[in-house]
């Protein structure tokens, strides 16, 4: 075996070690699986396009501190999450949402596309939004997004500021 054959080997197998190292550490597990008594099952019908996301734990609380907010143009209050476990991410959370949870808060306010506006009709949800920099307790479903692959908490019934 020449020395080129030999340092492709070796890489390919530090790739692979990689790979498992990451899959393992950012599994896309929750953090706590909680009893669905816990989440308000009927956000499901203001969730717009709700037959992409992948339920993982019907109900699950995740900590973790603000990153960002932001209006989306679906009605949802978009929250990116630090979350305490990198465990709770998978692989996409980590290069594409820059290591961060997706939360996603249902209706917050007025949708600009028609389809939202009809999964949102008149119902605002009760939570109020989170500065950035808080550390915060988010309870609500643990999905997949299988338009974006990564993991997120949408919709959530849920957040709790902690001190």
């Amino acid at each position: 075996m020449d020395r080129l054959t030999k340092f492709v080997l070796i890489l390919l197998l530090i790739i692979v070690a990689l790979v498992i190292h990451a899959k393992l550490h950012f599994r896309g597990k929750p953090q706590a699986v909680l009893p669905a008594s816990e989440c308000d099952a009927t956000l499901w019908t203001h969730t717009y396009e709700k037959d992409r996301l992948q339920v993982i734990a019907p109900c699950a609380a995740v900590e973790g501190r603000v990153v960002g907010v932001r209006q989306s143009e679906d009605g949802d209050l978009h929250i990116s999450l630090n979350p305490d476990r990198k465990s709770v991410l998978n692989l996409v959370n980590v290069f594409h949402a820059h290591r961060t949870l997706v939360v996603e808060s249902v209706c917050e306010h007025t949708p600009a596309e028609d389809p939202a506006r009809a999964a949102c009709g008149d119902f605002h949800p009760a939570i109020t939004p989170p500065a950035i920099g808080e550390r915060v307790r988010i309870i609500g479903a643990y999905v997949t997004d299988t338009d974006n692959g990564w993991n997120e908490m949408h919709p959530v019934s849920r957040i709790e500021v902690l001190r």
